[in-house]
Order: C-alpha cells, then structure tokens, then sequence
C-alpha cells in the first residue's frame, strides 16, 4: 500500500498588504492602533449599539491610561480579566494590559459559578474589570484567586471590596494617570492574550497568543476579501469571541474602517440596524441566519452586500434572494489558528462542506488515529503546521500535557474531521472532540456534566448534542441520580449554575446509562433515540 509520506503545502493566499505593513519584528497591533490614532484620530473606530462611538484617537489614549493604571495598582506585566460586554471601555482595557507588557483575558460575559471561577484563578488575573452588574458573579465565588483589584464599570453603587479584594469604579481608577505612550513596543513573540476556548477533558483551556498571531489573524481576513477603509463593519457577536474581536474589530484597526458592535442579537431587528448603520459587511452564523429568515420582515434599503455566515443556513440561496446579499462561507479558523483566508467568492461547482485552499505559507493534511497521512477523498482528522514562526498560538496555559497532545507528531491536531480532495481542497466532516456546536457556542460536554455532577442528587451525567431546527445542535442532558428530583427543579438549578448558552434545552432521567466495557457512556446510543418521547423533557418554548 502506498504510503503518503509529508503534508501537503497550501495554494491559498499568500500574506497580503496588511499583514506585510509592518517588518516582522514590528507586528503588534498596538503599533497598529498607535499610527491609526495619528492618521485619522477624529474618525470612528468602534460605535455600540448605534449609540456610543470611540474614535482612533479615543482608543489610543485610553489604553495607555488604562496601562498606566494596571502598572500604578498592580505593576508591570499583569494580566488583567475582562468581564464586559460589547461596549466603549473592552478595547481600551485589552490593549491596556498589552501596553503594560501584559496579557489580557477576556471572560465570556455569560460565565457564572464554576466555570467563572475556574477562568478567574487559571489566568492568574491580578485586576478584574467588570460591569458593575456583573460583580454579583464575582461575589458569588468562593474566592477570586490571585486577583487583587476589581474595577467596577457602570452607573450605580460600587461596593469597596469583595471579600479581601478592593473595589474601585472605573473613572476614579482613571482619574489621576496620564495618557502617555510607552517609549517602546513589546516584542512580537511576546505573549499579549490568553484566549479562553472550551475543552474537551472538563476543563476549558486558555489559548496563548504571541503578538503576531494577534496581528495577522485579522490582517489575514482584511487581506483576503479586500476590506477597505471606507468599509462599514458589523456584528451582534460578542467581543469576547475570537469572530467580533479579531474578524470585526481588530479587521476594522486594520483597514481603517468603522465597525458596529452590538451588545444583543435581534434577529427581528437585524435588517433594521444593519441599514440604520450604513453597514457593508457583517458576520453572523447560521443558526443566526435561520433565525432571520424566520422572523425578519422584508428587509428595507441597505447596503450590506457581503454576510461571512458559517456554517451557511439550510436555505442560504433563498436568503441571498430574499436579502439582496451574498453569503461567504469558504474558511476555516479556530481559536488556537488561522490557516484559510476568507474567501470573496463562493467557489463553483462544489459542495457546502468546502472549506477552501490553505495559505500559502502553511502546510497541511488529515490524518488516522495513529497521525498516518491519509490520501485523498479519506476522512480523517485536519491538521496543520503553519511555516512562519509566532503565526499561530504558543501553548495552552498551564497545561503542558494538553500542549503536547495537539501539537503531537509536528503537527497541530484541530479535533476536527474532514477530507481533501485530488485538487487539495479541504471538505468538513463534523468534530472529532467531545463539543457541542450551538448557536456558534462550542460547549464542552465534560465542562457541562461536570457542573451538573456538583448537584446533590445526580450521580451520572452525559450532556451531547442533537439536531436542531436552526442548524448545528441543541444541548441535551441526561442523568441519574441518587433520589427523585422534579425535572423542572433540576432544570432551574442548572440555570442558577450555568452560562445561559449551556443550559441544556433538553432534560432526561434515567435509571442506567448503556456503558462499554470500559464504564463510559455510550453516547452515541443516546444520540440515537427519538426526542418526542415522554421521557424527554424540552424546557425551551419556541
């Protein structure tokens, strides 16, 4: 049998005028912000809600207040947790703790209990910055871990302290340091985030950036479709996702343009704002545009001629015609890498599971169980070795033995399945790793059951996805547990203990799991019975 012995080397994009302004050793997006302040300071970076608008020059500044600050309270180097929403101070305090020579660490603003707590203590965050209707998260944890200083967001009463941890509101923490520029930039090999994505083994896992990853994974995508500065940008996805940050927001930096940040999804009132705001482009995935489509009226006068959607909705030829756009949807991209520009174009002639050519500048493949390179046409696992160094993250915080699985044999391991055809195209199969896809959410099933676990009376727990009537999954929990629980009160107590966006739609009690050999779940045989049955509780009115 013929064995195919190397990866194969990318025919997509080479880097572009974007990525290559700088030289190599000068790739930080700060320098970026910095010279976009200068040459067009009084124009609008980032407006919220169609309401509050930070300039270039804006942003500029308050992050080096805000690097001034983190250095005044806690010293140089720290890394700061952001516990916002979509709205003016995000940017300002993410390159703020850069500026510091830091990391910043953005917490999804839906965390809660566990989960919460486990990101806040992982990080090392030395500062918190929070809406200051988010502290009651942070009051509920049983410690914050390492972080000695919140600032409070907000309008409202500011508590002093919670516990030990002192509580300062956002503008006195501002009030007395300066706006100066650092006298140099860190290094570009510098760590500068940590990106928090969901895991498969019951624990999430931080994402570790150097600067030039930072950079070139929003470049990429400005340079691959040509977004220019008189661009108009806009989604309702959250900053503290890699889609709203590096593809909306940090693009923007790059291309000189304005972007909108919603701070909800309003699939009735989509179509309103993006006309309202003048936009052009915008990102929102599939479930998003299904819901769209369902609820929308006809869509009035806009100027938004490309949606990058992924993956594209059941009906995505009729909502190009009933929307006068165009859906783009060739790319791959996680938090960990970027390896497939996105394209402008649909390709002809191929199915909704291509994902396009790899860059130019990185190699790839897909690969057994045993990391054997597999032919053509074969499904197996995607992975990739970009040939550029610092271009993709460094490691996984903390966790050496999770770093050395995904990059095992000289190749990052993507958990996710797919297949090349004979012209080098990838084609995506679905996930190989244990994660729930829903409404653009990858939820760790482990994290889910682990939460679930800590109830009283549940002895088991299996959380999987099953099909949903949007596109990609909805969330099912089944368990077993040591005495009766109402469904309902279960169900409210997973509420209480969960991000809302896992909180399982589905509910099943069970009085035994079908188990291998080995004792674990067998997952797939629950997957394969009905939801219509009465066993199966649905705690979510359509």
């Amino acid at each position: 049998m013929h064995e195919r012995i190397g990866l194969l080397r990318g025919k997509g994009y080479p880097l572009g005028e974007h990525a290559l302004r700088y030289p190599t050793e000068e790739r930080t997006l700060l320098r970026l912000l910095s010279d976009q302040a200068a040459s067009r300071g009084d124009q609008d970076w980032l407006i919220f809600d169609s309401t509050d608008h930070l300039t270039y020059r804006e942003a500029w500044e308050e992050s080096c207040q805000v690097a001034h600050a983190i250095e005044a309270s806690v010293g140089k180097g720290a890394h700061v947790g952001i516990f916002l929403l979509n709205q003016l101070e995000f940017m300002p305090v993410f390159f703020g703790a850069m500026l510091n020579s830091g990391i910043a660490v953005p917490f999804n603003a839906a965390a809660r209990g566990p989960l919460l707590h486990y990101v806040v203590e992982h990080s090392d965050a030395a500062v918190i910055v929070a809406r200051l209707d988010l502290l009651d998260r942070l009051e509920a944890l049983e410690d914050l871990g390492s972080v000695r200083l919140v600032v409070a967001v907000g309008p409202g009463d500011c508590p002093t302290a919670i516990g030990q941890t002192p509580v300062v509101p956002w503008s006195e923490w501002l009030a007395s340091v300066p706006s100066t520029p650092p006298m140099t930039f860190p290094d570009y090999r510098q760590p500068c985030l940590i990106q928090y994505t969901s895991g498969t083994t019951g624990r999430q896992k931080g994402a570790v950036y150097p600067h030039q990853f930072l950079y070139l994974y929003p470049a990429m995508y400005v340079d691959s479709i040509g977004i220019t500065a008189d661009e108009i940008l806009t989604t309702p996805m959250p900053l503290f996702h890699v889609a709203a940050l590096h593809l909306i927001a940090n693009a923007a930096l790059h291309a000189g343009a304005t972007a909108h940040l919603k701070s909800r999804f309003s699939a009735s009132r989509y179509w309103e704002e993006a006309a309202q705001d003048g936009a052009t482009f915008s990102i929102i995935l599939g479930p998003m545009a299904a819901l769209v489509m369902k609820s929308s009226p006809p869509a009035p006068q806009h100027r938004l001629s490309r949606i990058f959607c992924v993956p594209p909705p059941p009906e995505a030829d009729e909502f190009e015609r009933r929307y006068n756009t165009r859906l783009l949807w060739h790319a791959f991209g996680q938090t960990e890498i970027s390896p497939l520009g996105m394209r402008p174009d649909i390709l002809p002639g191929v199915p909704r599971d291509t994902l396009g050519y790899p860059v130019s500048w990185m190699e790839y493949g897909v690969v057994d169980d045993h990391d054997r390179l597999l032919p053509p046409g074969e499904v197996g696992e995607i992975v990739f070795r970009p040939m550029r160094p610092y271009s993709m993250f460094l490691e996984y915080y903390k966790d050496p033995q999770a770093t050395l699985e995904a990059f095992r044999n000289f190749m990052y391991h993507t958990g996710d399945l797919g297949y090349y055809d004979e012209e080098g195209l990838l084609h995506y199969r679905g996930r190989k790793q244990e994660r729930i896809r829903r409404r653009g959410e990858n939820i760790s099933a482990p994290e889910l059951e682990y939460v679930a676990l800590r109830h009283p009376k549940v002895v088991e727990a299996a959380a999987y996805g099953v099909p949903s009537e949007l596109g990609e999954e909805d969330v099912k929990l089944d368990v077993r547990l040591s005495e009766p629980v109402p469904p309902a009160e279960l169900h409210a107590w997973l509420v209480e203990n969960l991000p809302r966006y896992m909180v399982p739609r589905y509910l099943e009690i069970r009085d035994s799991f079908p188990k291998t050999p080995s004792e674990r779940i067998q997952k797939y045989l629950l997957q394969s019975l009905p939801l219509d049955r009465p066993e199966v509780h649905d705690f979510e009115t359509r």
